[in-house]
């Protein structure tokens, strides 16, 4: 229970934390678009031109530090003198730089020694030597060459030196607008009422542009990944986030790459601190800490024009370095001045700016990585709800693409800096790139950064850059095409081998773990090179589009080609894994079936199977690890050989594509479990899935072709199962006649098959007491369920209905009105009631009995609270045992009686995965005693063993139904009662040995009215029950029931001999309807078989018979999905006429 509240509390509260975090984004969102159309229409009115000659104008010292900067320092340095401005002085200060950014700054700018007065305001590293130029053109140009402090060392140095005004501080690396400056210096011209002591403008990312002599050319999106995700957050930061900041007056922080500060605030505050790699921040905090101090009225502005472009760091080994800086930074201004944290008398910058950098740029990433870290450590545990998870995951990731979208548009409608064609469409798929790309890397970053804090690593780190494409335009050498393709193809290559070598790997370790942990099929070296055959299939399959889109991606650069290449090969290859996961537990693959259920089915499904455990986890981190060593160590030494090796996959591929030539599927395998471990489970769900959404159209077929059951139809055109009853009555010759109506009780036991109960039960029956009371009572051999799940029972079963488009149930509201036994019995005078130990929501039960007009449903909220529930999984369990199922009905029972027949429908669940009973130990032993008087071979008693919890399951539902039989004799009204006893399907937790092994349920009628007993061979299935216990009641007891009806079933027969006068459809899962059986045949999908008496089939070729079935069920289908399209089952009037009032 602890780990559920424990759970619960870390969940909500991530929750809570990620809603006011996008909250205040989208404050901040909305509040940055007022801002930005204000300054938009003031600055229209704006002459920079008289503000750059005039003499009133304040004057400006530009400060550049450069450390390491020799790629770019003579384009930037070139870039800063050209700007037009009067009273300018720039200042470079080259830090210790161990490159030749000196050697090139004295060749370029003719430099020489120069004697310099200067006062130390601020203490700063030893100068070594200040330069000036001797040309005159660069009379502006100082350089100062130091002793290696830092940048802000470096920077303090410059304000020493520095003899104007006002300071602009900027990194060298970067390209400014030629109007940057003028615009930077504007807001100290036009505030009276305060002071303004900083301001700062947008930043671009300049890689890809075309730079020339200092001066930016022509403006182009990155064409590298890793820079173009940046120049998206810069647009964000910039453009959305610091606008609203200087709307509030809120800033804390100016842009080290471009921004102006007051020389004499910046004095007083004491210049910038080296003892922070964050010194920017700190340094316009301190200011504002100043003036708060000193009650001075002032203020920070922000600009969004793009006034300066700088290169973004390339590669994840520089962007890592930078974004750990940047945490170091941010935590250690927040530690400095940690007196502001919601202290009023710093107003604003206390109460509102500080807290908001602490909760959402200090925590947030942190907070973020202990939440993917507490749903992996909840998912170990298996306490994770997967539904809460991915809803969240969802809406945080919906929300990071709108706001980036949004962004991306205000960029569009304000500056429109990307307009060439394709630029804007690139930005977008960036943006949905990002969560997966290059947010998970940023965080992991910020984490290393507040370990390196602690570690008290206090460094920069090298920051190599790549330089500027100084060419034109013009000159750029233009690869041709033919051979970008041709590069990509061969860069492909290695990779696909690789990947196809896990895929290889992966479906051996799967085929050998189902071996050890279940069984091996029959011939396991023909279904082991199947489903190789069916993984290179799948392989071919995906290799081609993988191919295509690596292709378009490397035209745009190697590494994004490799990243989105790699990441989609793992994320398919988890898939996988979680596919046959889910087929080692259930033995059936995961299909379109997905989509039929609800969340809150699911929710109850996946917790009760146990969630995804220690061994699966420990699973995926070993692919991924296998994944990424093979990707770089053995894809490159099989260069050569991949070669050749994908030349001939791809050409097969699109081969394959194109003609459907070849598909392993036309392997018919009569053995369930064996066909099922040779598929491949992704390529399963992928088809499924497709056909789901997009079904292919109805197959044509004579007019003439009946459903197969010789049915009467009263008017198939507007009511396309109604047709007049002519079921018979067969029941009458087995019973004697009672003077008073009998009750009947319907026992539906979940799981229960014929594989595991009855005579010549292929696996050895495990339910003796249903064995002896078969004995005693009409019991039916070859009994079929029309569902392989649960869904299916109740409206086959009671309503004798068609399946609807994912079960009758799942209609719901629009479920067609219709008729059944439960409301024509309550027509006819009974009190019905239905009970349950889980929750009958599940499936939609709840409501498809409420339409029968049941008088009561009791399910896991009806029962008293000393009850004890079924043990738990995963802190989950389904609700009651059976045996306390069948105490709350015997309970319940005992309240209703007063002369009035019952029809009762009961539906147990403890022999539902993970098949946990009370008593568990007893009935584990019960089973070991049980496999010796079942005389098993050890080889026999191994097998068995591996399915030991599902057999004690059976052997406890076998007693909890012996309990409940012998309980009910001692009750009033038992002479009386008719039982059924059947199951809703056979539970395929235990291999199947054939495709119709997962519909083979026994039928039990038992009765102290019975006058003799019976065996019958012939087939019959749900559908047929209720038409024919009306058909025995009408007879008998002379009930009223309509003339025409809507059964799909046409009765139950009882010939003793093997036979099936049926043609009936039968549901796999909710959206799978593929089998149909009409006479001593079945047709799964495309295969027919051939059934015996036994149940048992074969593969059957014979066309004729082939084509039968497929128009009948072409039919029957035809006919489903009328009704699910809105068609009536029944008349207005007839319902009306028979719906109990």
């Amino acid at each position: 229970m602890w780990k559920l509240v424990l759970y619960d509390l870390f969940s909500y509260g991530i929750l809570i934390y990620s809603v006011t975090l996008l909250a205040s984004y989208i404050f901040i969102g909305v509040y940055s678009v007022g801002e930005t159309r204000k300054y938009l229409r003031k600055s229209s009115f704006t002459d920079y031109n008289l503000l750059a000659s005039s003499n009133y104008a304040p004057s400006v010292s530009i400060l550049a530090p450069a450390y390491n900067e020799g790629a770019n320092i003579i384009e930037n340095v070139r870039s800063l003198l050209s700007i037009h401005y009067n009273h300018l002085e720039l200042i470079v200060i080259n830090d210790g730089s161990k490159d030749d950014s000196m050697v090139k700054l004295i060749d370029a700018y003719d430099l020489e020694v120069v004697d310099f007065l200067y006062h130390v305001h601020i203490p700063a590293k030893q100068v070594k030597a200040v330069y000036k130029s001797r040309n005159t053109v660069y009379k502006k140009l100082i350089v100062i060459d130091k002793v290696n402090g830092g940048k802000a060392d470096a920077l303090n140095t410059g304000i020493n030196l520095a003899s104007n005004q006002y300071l602009v501080c900027i990194d060298v690396d970067c390209i400014l607008e030629q109007d940057a400056l003028l615009k930077l210096v504007k807001p100290f011209m036009e505030e009276t009422g305060k002071r303004v002591i900083a301001t700062g403008g947008v930043v671009r990312i300049a890689n890809s542009c075309i730079v020339q002599n200092g001066r930016l050319l022509d403006v182009n999106l990155p064409k590298e990944f890793l820079p173009r995700v940046q120049t998206l957050e810069y647009i964000r930061a910039f453009l959305l986030g610091r606008m609203a900041w200087s709307r509030l007056n809120g800033l804390l922080l100016i842009s080290g790459a471009f921004g102006a500060f007051d020389r004499e605030i910046v004095i007083k505050a004491g210049g910038y601190n080296p003892k922070t790699v964050g010194e920017d921040m700190e340094l316009v905090v301190r200011m504002r800490r100043y003036m708060e101090e000193h009650d001075t009225p002032y203020k920070v502005a922000y600009i969004p024009d793009p006034l300066c472009w700088t290169e973004a760091p390339a590669s994840y080994k520089i962007l890592g370095r930078q974004r750990n800086r940047w945490t170091r930074g941010t935590i250690e201004t927040l530690k400095i001045h940690r007196i502001l944290f919601f202290n009023p008398r710093y107003g604003l910058l206390g109460m509102l700016s500080y807290p908001y950098w602490f909760f959402f740029e200090f925590l947030a990433p942190i907070i973020e990585f202990i939440g993917m870290a507490g749903f992996i450590f909840f998912a170990l545990v298996g306490t994770v709800n997967w539904g809460f998870f991915f809803a969240l995951l969802g809406f945080v990731l919906t929300f990071g693409w709108l706001y980036s979208i949004f962004a991306i548009l205000m960029e569009v409608v304000t500056y429109n800096q990307y307009k060439k064609k394709g630029e804007l469409a690139r930005l977008i798929v960036t943006a949905m790139m990002e969560p997966f790309l290059f947010h998970p890397f940023v965080i992991w970053s910020a984490i290393r950064g507040n370990i390196d804090l602690l570690r008290k690593k206090n460094s920069w780190g090298e920051m190599t850059r790549q330089g500027f494409n100084v060419q034109p335009v013009a000159a750029v050498e233009k690869i041709a095409l033919a051979s970008r393709l041709r590069d990509g193809f061969y860069a492909y290559l290695p990779i696909a081998a690789g990947w196809l070598l896990m895929l290889l790997l992966l479906r051996t370790a799967d085929f050998i773990y189902n071996g050890v942990i279940h069984q091996y099929p029959n011939q396991p070296a023909y279904i082991f090179l199947l489903s190789v055959l069916n993984e290179l299939v799948f392989f071919l399959k995906i290799n081609g589009v993988f191919l295509i889109t690596y292709i378009l991606l490397f035209l745009a650069g190697k590494r994004l080609a490799d990243i989105v290449i790699i990441s989609l090969s793992i994320i398919v290859t988890l898939v996988s894994i979680a596919l046959m996961q889910y087929f080692s537990i259930s033995f059936v693959p995961l299909g379109a079936d997905l989509y039929g259920y609800s969340m809150n089915d699911i929710r109850q499904t996946v917790g009760a199977s146990g969630g995804i455990n220690a061994g699966v986890i420990i699973a995926i981190i070993t692919v991924i690890l296998g994944l990424l060593a093979i990707y770089k160590w053995i894809s490159p030494r099989i260069r050569g050989a991949a070669k050749w090796v994908n030349l001939a996959a791809v050409v097969i591929a699109f081969t394959w594509i194109i003609t459907g030539i070849f598909t392993a599927d036309k392997f018919s395998i009569r053995d369930e479990y064996a066909g099922n471990l040779g598929k491949n489970k992704l390529d399963y769900f992928i088809a499924a899935s497709f056909n789901h959404f997009f079904p292919q159209s109805a197959e044509a077929f004579d007019p003439a072709v009946t459903t197969g059951n010789g049915f009467d139809y009263v008017d198939e055109a507007r009511y396309p199962f109604l047709h007049r009853d002519s079921t018979a009555d067969v029941l009458s010759p087995f019973f004697n006649r009672d003077t008073a109506t009998p009750d009947i009780v319907i026992l539906v036991v979940e799981g229960l098959g014929r594989a595991f109960s009855g005579d010549n039960a292929y696996l050895g029956s495990f339910t003796p007491y249903l064995d002896s009371l078969g004995e005693h009572s009409l019991y039916w051999r070859n009994f079929l369920s029309n569902g392989g799940r649960t869904f299916a029972v109740l409206p086959s079963l009671l309503g004798s209905l068609p399946f609807g488009s994912n079960g009758f149930s799942e209609l719901g509201d629009k479920m067609p009105a219709h008729l059944s036994l439960m409301s024509l019995l309550k027509s006819n005078g009974y009190h019905t009631a239905f009970y349950y130990g889980g929750d009958a929501g599940f499936d939609n039960m709840a409501l498809f009995l409420q339409k029968q007009r049941v008088d009561r449903i009791y399910d896991i909220k009806s029962f008293p609270p000393d009850y004890p529930r079924l043990p738990e999984n995963n802190d989950f369990s389904w609700g009651y045992s059976d045996k306390e199922l069948f105490r709350h009905m015997l309970s319940k029972r005992e309240q209703q009686l007063g002369g009035q027949p019952s029809l009762q429908v009961i539906l147990t669940v403890a022999t539902h995965d993970p098949f946990l009973v009370n008593e568990q130990d007893h009935y584990l032993a019960e089973f070991e005693i049980h496999l010796d008087r079942l005389k098993f071979s050890e080889k026999q008693k191994a097998e068995h063993r591996k399915y030991s919890h599902q057999y004690a399951a059976i052997l406890y539902a076998d007693d909890a139904i012996r309990g409940f039989i012998n309980n009910y004799r001692s009750k009033p009204g038992f002479k009386h009662t008719i039982f059924l006893i059947t199951g809703d399907h056979r539970l395929p937790e235990i291999p199947m040995s054939t495709k119709i092994d997962r519909y083979h349920v026994p039928l039990i009628i038992y009765s102290p009215l019975l006058k003799r007993t019976a065996k019958f061979e012939s087939i019959s299935s749900h559908v047929d029950i209720a038409p024919t216990l009306l058909a025995y009641l009408q007879h008998s007891y002379h009930f009223r029931v309509p003339l025409s009806v809507s059964w799909v079933g046409s009765g139950i027969d009882t010939a003793h001999h093997f036979r099936n006068l049926h043609a009936t459809a039968l549901k796999q899962t909710k959206t799978n309807l593929v089998d149909f059986i009409m006479g001593d045949y079945h047709l799964n999908e495309e295969t027919l078989f051939k059934m015996n008496k036994n149940m048992d089939e074969e593969p059957d070729a014979d066309p004729v018979m082939k084509a039968r079935l497929k128009e009948a069920f072409a039919k029957f289908r035809q006919k489903n999905e009328q009704v699910t399209q809105g068609k009536p089952i029944l008349s207005d009037s007839m319902y009306r006429a028979w719906y109990p009032k």
